[in-house]
């Protein structure tokens, strides 16, 4: 591990960037399950601690006070890694285990070159960083590099693998709790180590066999890799994990400006075909496929008209988008003259590319009627909007008008049915709610007269709110029609539930 070198970026205001900002005076607090996992210095001075409840926290600085938000903190972590791309593929993102401040990692040993330098690079990097407090280590191992973070040594650019672990030898033992169980952290304590130097000094004249017998291989592995040598402590790591590298986002974006603006949507179609024959071509030099493109119209005053175009399955192909383009356009106008065009694809996947068989015979293919079935769920989307187009999906319930629910067209659907759904006799038509049938004179009818077939079968339910119980039969009506029919036993009243196939 001597060749490398690794620079941690720790955010300690990484809670804040969900939330508005505000006057330093102003106190500040970030909470979790009501405890504070984050106070800005107003709130610190005021006397707030980090675990304090909230009630507490509130009486003693007045803070404004938020709930953390994890999502945001990772979209905005993930932000920073593709805009430190630019620096070193190799960077990835740090999330602490008992503190809010997570952040990144870098390995730069194989970059300092081409920007001059340790101390060079590390002042690109620090104004790249400049819209967000940022505290940094450098060691040459990740976990040092991260420990270190806390020690706020400064970078001259001629450290060296020495150096780091002298420094790492003055970092105290409960920072390891960030990285290990907290038993092996209180149990450290008690055997009367202080500090990581404590830990290297006894390896040192002991060996490493007794940090074994008292905490287990999987420490004494972390303690070597920390300190980047080997178990003896005698030589730096033979061998060394290798190095995570980051796979930036893949993504489209191109646009279009016009000598002058498009009043009309046939003048569009041109520029439309380009746009996407640019996409499909992109798509396919890399791979890949999707499922949703946006577009967004501008005029000469930079106002913007959004449209979205959504597909059944991945294409790499450029002739759905723009069937589906068309159709969205022709039923509606345009909202003003079109000074420019954007097209934009964010969420790509890895295209799974179909064997295909040699066929002689002048044969369709078998696939056809599934792409020309989600070339249909395309257009009539496009035409008649999202909702209009649904899925019917099981859903588990003891009453059978419950047993189905209507998803979009492009959810995935559950069909796996229970056993006695399998076995036991159903209707082909279930009726959305069930209608009702009337009963005189000992007589059955809906539609004509019923004649009860088999049955009861009892269904209940919903015991613990309005409770059901019912008597189910197959009942033939006097044409030869077979329904499904029940006796409330609450109400005593008598229903249609669903109709029988043939």
């Amino acid at each position: 591990m001597k060749n490398r070198l690794w620079l941690a970026l720790r955010l300690p205001d990484l809670p804040l960037v969900s939330f508005p900002v505000h006057p330093d005076e102003q106190a500040v607090c970030v909470l979790e399950k009501q405890r504070v996992i984050y106070a800005n210095t107003a709130a610190l001075g005021a006397g707030v601690d980090i675990g304090m409840d909230v009630t507490r926290a509130r009486l003693l600085s007045d803070c404004i006070t938020y709930q953390r938000d994890m999502q945001r903190e990772q979209e905005y972590l993930e932000q920073l890694t593709a805009h430190l791309y630019t620096f070193t593929p190799y960077v990835h993102i740090r999330r602490s285990n008992i503190v809010p401040d997570s952040g990144l990692l870098l390995e730069i040993s194989r970059c300092l070159k081409l920007f001059g330098g340790l101390k060079n690079l590390c002042g690109k990097i620090a104004t790249a960083m400049a819209d967000i407090s940022t505290a940094y280590g450098l060691a040459h191992t990740e976990e040092g590099a991260w420990l270190l973070s806390y020690d706020n040594s400064p970078i001259s650019g001629d450290e060296n693998p020495a150096d780091f672990i002298a420094r790492l030898n003055h970092v105290p033992i409960a920072r390891l709790a960030d990285w290990r169980d907290e038993d092996e952290v209180e149990a450290l304590k008690r055997t009367g180590f202080n500090t990581l130097g404590d830990i290297s000094r006894q390896i040192e004249t002991q060996s490493i066999s007794s940090i074994k017998k008292r905490l287990g291989k999987d420490f004494a592995d972390f303690i070597t890799r920390l300190f980047g040598i080997e178990q003896n402590f005698q030589q730096t790591a033979l061998f060394e994990k290798p190095v995570q590298t980051y796979q930036p986002k893949e993504f489209f974006f191109d646009t279009m400006q016009f000598d002058y603006p498009i009043t009309q949507v046939e003048q569009l179609h041109t520029p439309l075909e380009q746009m996407l024959q640019q996409l499909g071509a992109f798509l396919r030099k890399r791979k890949l496929a999707c499922q949703k493109v946006e577009w967004r119209l501008f005029d000469i005053y930079q106002n913007s008209h959004h449209l979205s175009v959504h597909c059944a399955i991945p294409q790499n192909t450029w002739k759905l988008f723009y069937d589906l383009t068309l159709i969205q356009l022709e039923s509606q106008q345009l909202p003003f003259a079109v000074d420019a065009i954007e097209l934009t694809c964010q969420h790509l996947q890895k295209w799974q590319e179909q064997n295909q068989s040699l066929d002689f015979s002048g044969r369709r293919s078998k696939n056809r009627g599934g792409n020309d079935l989600a070339l249909l769920e395309g257009k009539l989307k496009a035409r008649l909007g999202e909702q209009a187009i649904f899925k019917v999906s099981y859903k588990d319930s003891h009453i059978p008008e419950q047993t189905c629910e209507k998803l979009s067209a492009f959810t995935p659907v559950n069909q796996q049915l229970p056993q006695i759904h399998q076995h036991a006799l159903r209707p082909t038509w279930l009726f959305e709610n069930p209608l009702p049938a009337q009963y005189r004179q000992q007589t059955l009818s809906w539609r004509g007269t019923l004649q009860l077939l088999t049955g009861p079968e009892r269904i209940e339910g919903y015991w613990w709110a309005a409770p059901k119980a019912r008597d189910y039969y197959i009942a033939a009506r006097e044409d030869g029609l077979r329904v499904w029919v029940y006796k409330d036993l609450v109400e005593g009243s008598w229903f249609v539930q669903g109709v029988f196939a043939g």
